[in-house]
């Protein structure tokens, strides 16, 4: 009986405890929910400059190329159609109709599709009469103007040339320009360093040769005889980018702007300027002459052939002015430094025909005779040529600068390789 008061007593005691246990457990959590711990903790470390730094760029990222576009200190007049007696002109907002002369505003036209045509001394937009020239300008500046519907920046100048034909002339700035030529010189996709290399040469050739169709009322053509210019539909956001990188931006050699030749494949090495255009009057200066390059094989027209025969060279040289009879024998006389063709002995049934191999290339078409770099055998009256590379060969190298950048080279030691003792600058 005594045992049994004792073990009850016992517990009793131990459920006393098990309840104070209990309380004291919760206490402590409240306690801690509403003060916290009272254990010493570490102070957030404050982000770094790094941390940090993707997101700026992922900011920088997010705004469109034609945000970031930079307004041009120039203003360029590009020839972009000739000798037309119609084109259709379509506007997507109402564009002003403009004197050229006194810069007086003529008429406000409506958006939509245009006829433009001519009359005698007179330039007919939906059968109104102008005279020659007209400046037409959006009146708002974020849309376009098309030409046979294509799209341009900038304003159309309407003109008629000598011939009473019209002219159509795209005026836009100098860097809206450029980004309308790069993706017809170079691929977009290429390393962003060349497309910068390339958006500086091709800057500096324009304003260089502004004056180069001054007589037919503009400054540069949209061809190859100048730089090939595809308007808005050939504008890519990389290339727009390498252009807006490099704004203003020229290659100079003692202060003066240089003529900043270029072409698509060197063969393995540039070549001297007067080796190839032969102008007795020039100067060899530093930054033409020729350099190794050794970055352009990638090309697929590193190497070509071509096959020409006698009868096929002889119309070619016939219709570029020579008068030759047929063709008897062709020999190469004499090669440059970087083993080029210097010359080209042509006899015939009326004599022989000395020419320099530029020159018989441009007879026969550039784009089968890519470049001056080959050897020839002859077979049964067909001469079959073996050469490297494309273009003329002088100033940078467009493969090459691709080559050089997927190396790590950025744009201005590349130029600074392919135009010897020249400086970048602004313009």
């Amino acid at each position: 009986m005594k045992q049994r008061k004792i073990l009850n007593l016992s517990n009793l005691i131990i459920r006393n405890i098990n309840y104070n246990l209990i309380f004291i457990l919760i206490s402590t959590c409240l306690l801690i929910t509403f003060t916290g711990c009272e254990v010493p903790r570490r102070k957030p470390l404050k982000p770094s400059i790094q941390a940090t730094q993707p997101a700026i760029e992922e900011r920088k990222e997010s705004k469109t190329v034609e945000e970031l576009k930079i307004p041009s200190t120039r203003t360029i007049l590009i020839g972009i159609k000739g000798n037309y007696l119609k084109v259709t002109i379509n506007s997507e907002s109402k564009f002003i109709i403009k004197d050229i002369n006194s810069s007086e505003n003529i008429k406000i036209v409506s958006s939509g599709i245009h006829t433009v045509k001519t009359l005698k001394n007179k330039i007919l937009i939906d059968n109104i009469k102008y005279t020659s020239p007209i400046r037409l300008v959006p009146e708002d500046p974020k849309t376009y103007l098309r030409v046979e519907n294509r799209r341009y920046r900038g304003n159309i100048i309407l003109r008629l040339n000598y011939r009473k034909k019209l002219t159509v002339i795209n005026e836009l700035g100098i860097e809206d320009y450029i980004c309308g030529i790069m993706a017809k010189e170079v691929s977009p996709d290429w390393p962003i360093e060349s497309l910068k290399a390339q958006a500086v040469v091709a800057r500096t050739f324009a304003i260089k040769n502004l004056s180069k169709h001054s007589k037919d009322g503009f400054d540069l053509c949209s061809e190859t005889h100048c730089q090939v210019y595809g308007s808005v539909e050939s504008e890519d956001e990389r290339s727009d980018k390498a252009v807006i990188d490099t704004a203003g931006e020229i290659i100079t050699y003692d202060g003066k702007m240089i003529s900043s030749f270029y072409h698509s494949n060197c063969g393995g090495r540039t070549e001297d300027i007067r080796k190839v255009w032969h102008d007795s009057d020039s100067k060899n200066p530093e930054f033409f002459t020729g350099v190794k390059c050794g970055y352009c094989e990638e090309d697929k027209w590193y190497n070509w052939t071509a096959a020409l025969s006698f009868k096929t060279i002889y119309n070619k040289l016939r219709n570029s002015g020579y008068n030759v009879g047929e063709i008897k024998k062709i020999k190469i006389v004499g090669h440059t430094s970087s083993d080029r063709v210097e010359e080209l002995l042509i006899e015939h049934t009326k004599g022989k025909l000395w020419l320099f191999s530029h020159k018989f290339r441009m007879a026969m078409n550039p784009n089968i005779i890519r470049s001056t770099n080959f050897k020839t055998k002859i077979s049964k009256n067909t001469v079959y040529f073996t050469g490297h590379g494309w273009g003329h060969g002088v100033g940078m190298c467009q493969w090459g600068a691709k080559g050089m950048a997927a190396k790590g080279w950025n744009y201005k030691e590349i130029l600074e390789h392919y135009y010897k003792g020249t400086k970048i600058e602004k313009d």
